[in-house]
């Protein structure tokens, strides 16, 4: 679910705030969700993420990540399928591309970047 933006002024109406709070505890009852797919696509997304996947360049050499948020990301969370561990490399990120590192050369990795 995706929750509305409540939007104050005029229009604003008793009902309008009973919608947006029943939204927020749907919400902080667990309806957090990345989506069901690995794309950017999933309509039950209510995360501000980007999800990407690839394999990484050799151990410890920077490869780039594109995202899809246009703005620079806070952080990114991951895995590899061989061990291997992502980093952050020290090039700046930008809004459509983050840096990274992984401690194992040609990993498949799969990413969360908010």
């Amino acid at each position: 679910m995706k929750l509305k933006q409540l939007r104050f002024g005029l229009a604003m109406t008793m009902d309008n705030i009973a919608e947006h709070l029943r939204d927020l505890k749907k919400l902080s009852m667990g309806n957090v969700s990345f989506g069901v797919t690995n794309d950017n696509k999933s309509a039950d997304r209510n995360i501000d993420c980007s999800k990407a996947s690839g394999v990484s360049a050799g151990a410890n050499v920077e490869f780039a990540v594109t995202h899809t948020l246009g703005r620079i990301p806070l952080t990114f969370f991951g895995h590899t399928d061989n061990g291997g561990v992502l980093y952050k490399s020290s090039t700046a990120w930008t809004k459509t591309q983050i840096f990274l590192k992984s401690t194992v050369g040609a990993a498949n990795y799969q990413v969360f970047i908010v």
